[in-house]
């Protein structure tokens, strides 16, 4: 029961940091700062692999589907919150593939993630558009993609193992 309670309790803080981390984005570098149009850094990916490594698998699609939905209710757009349901979708089932295989780290795992994030954002764009031409766009969402995920497994390590060191700590 006490592990259920910090979980879900870990879960609840890993969307409130999912939020506040994707609304800091979007003041912070705000919309053609960044060299690639529609790029985001995906800071809020950072709970949601903490969530993956330290809580489930579940309970990371329940995060990350929670955050888009939340963010189109307060200001969102549908077509905003396809690209990125789509998107974090994509990324949580590559996510889900690698983690905990012992020749894939953390960062493996965010870059896969990453790319695959751009992938489901492509094939939403190919269903919103009705144009194949989206497809040639890819290649440099994934490349972005891959440099964002290294970036944001790097700032999720030291996070995963704080949360794991403390957890055993209160649970036991």
């Amino acid at each position: 029961m006490r592990r259920l309670a910090y979980d879900i309790t870990k879960t609840s803080m890993m969307l409130a940091l999912a939020l506040v981390l994707s609304i800091l984005e979007a003041w912070l570098l705000p919309r053609g700062i960044l060299p690639i149009p529609g790029f985001k850094l995906g800071l809020a990916n950072i709970a949601i692999l903490v969530t993956l490594y330290s809580v489930g698998k579940k309970e990371a699609l329940l995060v990350a589907v929670l955050r888009s939905l939340v963010i189109l209710f307060f200001g969102g757009n549908l077509i905003g919150f396809l690209f990125s349901l789509l998107g974090g979708i994509f990324a949580w089932g590559t996510m889900c593939l690698l983690c905990g295989r012992h020749h894939v780290s953390i960062f493996g795992v965010s870059i896969a993630g990453a790319a695959a994030h751009g992938t489901g954002q492509i094939l939403a764009a190919l269903w919103v558009m009705r144009t194949v031409y989206v497809i040639t766009y890819l290649p440099y969402l994934v490349l972005a993609g891959c440099v964002a995920g290294a970036l944001i497994a790097f700032l999720t390590i030291p996070i995963v193992k704080a949360l794991d060191h403390i957890g055993n700590e209160m649970i036991q």
